[in-house]
């Protein structure tokens, strides 16, 4: 089962990198010096000036062959328009993105795009059983309902954010599902520095360590598990595991506030080389990785 789905969601990333270069290609037909925001029509600029636009719009039909579940396609056709209005001004109203005034949008999304598929990738591949204890960093609106329960009521769900609107939405999922016994629910950064006084089995880090200081987040996790369990991390880009896509995704997600850069295989393992710990690091497809730390 396991294997199904992280072969769905790498079909389905690719389906919707394919679908971003496209939207780029349409772009690009479109695109004008007569823009406002020079930041972002400088890094527009110079995507297209380095761009093979004939080879890779092959590539990203060949990616566009199999059908997908459309909906993981609504983020992108928002980011899209939101790119219009970004060249007009980096804070313009119709920039749709927002963890806090846009979250009913967001839910939308991870409810039930890519980040569904991630969820359900992670549970297999970690093995997320009834009793568990999972803390996740940067949780959104719909992982506290669905990791919470699989856990059970003899497990535990710890659910860190920072939008307050995405974490209402969250605990009214949990209350609809009569699973507020088993969750607790922290408005606050992921990268702060964290106290834990319950030791976790499992950490997760979806799509979270591109809008926080990476290491600060991984040292979190670490304590949460009391250097002794596991770290599941889903990023849509990997740098070094997908390095040609990592600028287009930048220049569209860029627009999402607070986004910083995605991750890299790399500087997980510098990071954790430096800890002095024991561990194993595995990747599962091209966006899913799972860590096990030993004491």
């Amino acid at each position: 089962m396991a294997q199904i789905l992280i072969r769905t969601l790498d079909r389905y990333m690719n389906f919707y990198y394919g679908y971003l270069i496209l939207k780029a290609y349409i772009f690009k037909l479109r695109f004008s010096e007569k823009y406002f925001n020079i930041d972002y029509l400088e890094k527009w600029k110079l995507f297209i000036e380095r761009t093979d636009f004939d080879t890779l719009i092959d590539r990203a039909c060949e990616m566009m062959k199999n059908d997908v579940d459309g909906r993981i396609l609504d983020i992108a056709d928002v980011m899209e328009k939101a790119s219009y209005f970004a060249m007009i001004h980096p804070d313009h109203p119709n920039i749709t993105l927002g963890f806090l005034k846009d979250a009913d949008l967001w839910n939308l999304w991870l409810e039930t795009g890519i980040y569904s598929y991630a969820r359900r990738a992670i549970s297999e591949i970690a093995g997320i059983g009834k009793g568990e204890r999972i803390i996740d960093f940067g949780c959104g609106s719909a992982s506290p309902a669905y990791y919470s329960e699989l856990v059970g009521q003899h497990g535990f769900y710890t659910g860190i954010d920072y939008s307050r609107p995405l974490l209402r939405i969250a605990r009214s999922n949990c209350r609809e599902k009569n699973l507020l016994d088993r969750v607790r629910l922290i408005q606050g950064f992921a990268e702060s520095k964290m106290e834990f006084t319950k030791k976790y089995d499992l950490a997760v880090l979806s799509s979270v360590l591109e809008y926080s200081d990476i290491r600060a987040v991984l040292k979190n996790a670490l304590n949460a598990i009391g250097f002794d369990g596991k770290i599941a991390v889903f990023s849509e880009v990997f740098r070094d595991v997908q390095p040609e896509r990592a600028e287009l995704f930048e220049l569209y997600y860029s627009l999402i506030s607070n986004f910083r850069r995605f991750p890299s295989l790399t500087e997980i393992h510098d990071f954790l080389d430096f800890q002095g710990i024991l561990y194993r690091m595995k990747s599962y497809g091209s966006h899913v990785l799972v860590i096990e730390v030993c004491e």
